[in-house]
């Protein structure tokens, strides 16, 4: 009786297959890794040829970064930034949204909290860009699981009515 010979092969090819996926998950790892301690780290966050200031440059350090989310789409640019909850993250968002608005020549376009609940549906901050005929958009949103600032860079104009 003539003996098979042992199916290595297909064995082989299993374990370069699975070799191969877990070096494109460690790889998709570090790299969300990187950019979320990147941006964790920053004073001053760039989108466009525009660069807004940080929580962490403006309330201080040790506000952990939970993910950061980047897109462009029909010519905005979006970065989302998450961060995990914070004692102090009602005064951290009005201490952030006030150096906006006093430092950084933000306006207010909408505000529905004033900072004393443990909620803030939704606050909304424009300025004009760097570049001529695109402005910046920030919003602050919050709850007791953390917050996040969304910077949108878009075409359009800014008039400020006196």
């Amino acid at each position: 009786m003539q003996e098979l010979p042992p199916k290595k092969k297909k064995g082989r090819k299993l374990l370069i297959i699975l070799i191969c996926f877990l070096v494109v998950i460690g790889a998709a790892v570090l790299i969300a890794v990187l950019v979320t301690g990147n941006t964790a780290k920053k004073d001053f966050i760039k989108i466009g040829k525009d660069e807004v200031p940080s929580v962490r440059y403006i309330v201080g350090g040790g506000r952990d970064v939970n993910g950061v989310n980047n897109s462009k789409e029909n010519g905005i640019t979006k970065k989302i930034i998450s961060y995990k909850v914070s004692s102090n993250q009602n005064k951290d968002m009005e201490r952030y949204a006030e150096a906006l608005v006093n430092d950084y020549g933000y306006y207010y376009v909408y505000s529905e909290n004033d900072f004393s609940g443990p909620t803030g549906v939704d606050l909304q901050l424009v300025k004009k860009s760097v570049e001529d005929d695109y402005i910046l958009y920030v919003r602050i949103d919050y709850d007791t699981g953390g917050y996040t600032i969304t910077l949108t860079r878009g075409r359009g104009t800014l008039t400020i009515l006196d």
